[in-house]
């Protein structure tokens, strides 16, 4: 097991001054073993035939010798990259008896390298046609179902089940969080957004993030109910089964139980994490919508930047002739007035006007009045409508109407803040859907202590 401190040697094959020989044999070695499943175990005569046929070398090695090679070898054996073994075949000679082959294999660490390089190496390429999987979050609750129905002595593979959740799981934080982070600083991606070429992608490209955040913010809740509902005591009880059933399985002798349930343990709390408010930290699916939404924001605005900068040259003889159609084909000047305003907007027009508001409600907005008609006068210099005085109209019923209506309204939010409160005390957490002359009512007495110095209303 590696310390966080300890340095890491199998790594010196990526950056040593023979790096371009290095990394092709351990490359080779890992196809051979991991992928191509031809044994474990090679001389060095096949090494050096495989380095000079295969053609993603592009025939490099054609001058490489054997005893360069077997340099090589040791090196990178030295390294804990390539282990050799002593050939264990019989000798019909005496000069094989005495030139025994050394056999190499592959070490299990340079294995992970190998195959951690290749995905990288996939995950940095430019902008491709990524599709988000929107069936992962429902795959998710299928399982998240099956640990909550759990009952003991039930025959259901719990390893199984734990692993498919946790490789969801993973394969939607990781692919959504590389992406995001792909796009978001990859300088080359950035140039390629800031091309015409892209405009041709820009709708694919929003559609595909649009979906992906809709399907997020419409399963995230159900997924959030899921975990809810299951206690933590029976993940405990998971956790300890599939611990047992491991060690039970375990050949090596080298399983350590309490590791295992810790890493278990610590996969539910990501999980959880992820989708639910953990002592105040935001989730991460929180920061992964607002990601997507501000990566839709920025790429439509670099898109429309694009746009204005390739149409600012562009010809508009044929957009002139087409409005001067439109123009010939309206039968009246009133109607041409009414195109013109339409086309080049309302000529002269420096101000607004609207009736005087209906009542002292400051949540009342002009979108809620009925269209009305007024008479505007052409004004003339040095020339002012007048002023006409009337009297004061009293009138002493609707005064003590409007005062009744008051009392009354103030009576029921007294009654209303009476049943919210308990000891004294309004819990905003815990109040269900409000009127909204209630829900306003609160919103000004929390304005009120906030701009008080005692913070009291």
């Amino acid at each position: 097991m590696y310390s966080l401190f300890d340095k890491i040697e199998q790594t010196k094959y990526l950056s040593e001054g023979k790096a371009d020989i290095y990394r092709p044999i351990c490359r080779l070695l890992f196809q051979k073993t991991a992928l191509e499943f031809h044994g474990s175990m090679y001389t060095v005569s096949e090494i050096l035939a495989d380095l000079k046929q295969r053609t993603e070398f592009e025939g490099r090695f054609m001058d490489l010798t054997e005893k360069e090679l077997d340099d090589a070898l040791k090196s990178l054996e030295k390294w804990g990259n390539v282990l050799s073994h002593q050939d264990t075949s019989k000798a019909k000679r005496i000069e094989e008896l005495k030139n025994r082959r050394s056999l190499y294999s592959i070490t299990d660490i340079t294995i992970e390298l190998e195959r951690m390089i290749g995905e990288l190496q996939n995950s940095l390429q430019s902008i491709r046609g990524i599709e988000f999987e929107r069936h992962i979050p429902d795959r998710m609750m299928e399982e998240l179902d099956k640990l909550k129905n759990w009952k003991e002595g039930q025959t259901l593979d719990l390893r199984i089940v734990w692993k498919e959740l946790m490789d969801r799981f993973k394969s939607l934080q990781t692919e959504s969080s590389n992406f995001f982070a792909q796009i978001s600083r990859s300088s080359s991606n950035e140039e390629l957004m800031r091309t015409a070429s892209f405009l041709a992608y820009k709708e694919k490209f929003v559609q595909m993030l649009q979906n992906f955040v809709l399907v997020i913010m419409d399963k995230q809740e159900k997924v959030r109910q899921y975990i809810h509902d299951i206690p933590d005591d029976v993940i405990q009880r998971i956790v300890e089964l599939i611990v047992t059933k491991e060690a039970e399985t375990d050949l090596t002798g080298d399983f350590h139980a309490e590791e295992s349930r810790s890493v278990r343990l610590s996969e539910w709390q990501g999980l959880k994490g992820w989708f639910i408010e953990i002592n105040g930290k935001k989730p991460g699916v929180r920061f992964l919508i607002d990601q997507a939404k501000n990566t839709i924001v920025r790429v439509v605005k670099i898109a429309e930047q694009i746009t204005d900068r390739y149409n600012h040259f562009k010809s508009r003889k044929n957009d002139c002739l087409q409005l001067a159609r439109l123009f010939a084909s309206v039968g009246t000047i009133e109607e041409c007035h009414r195109l013109s305003a339409y086309v080049f907007g309302v000529q002269q027009t420096y101000h607004l006007y609207t009736i005087p508001k209906r009542s002292d409600d400051h949540y009342d907005t002009v979108w809620e009045y009925d269209p009305h008609e007024i008479t505007l006068n052409k004004n003339k210099p040095g020339r002012r409508e007048g002023k006409i005085k009337q009297a004061l109209d009293e009138n002493p019923l609707r005064e003590y109407e409007l005062l009744k209506q008051h009392q009354e309204r103030q009576a029921i939010i007294r009654r209303y803040l009476d049943e919210l409160s308990v000891d004294g005390k309004i819990v905003f957490e815990e109040l269900p859907v409000l009127h909204p002359i209630i829900r306003n009512t609160l919103l000004d007495l929390i304005g009120q202590a906030s701009a008080s110095s005692k913070k009291i209303a």
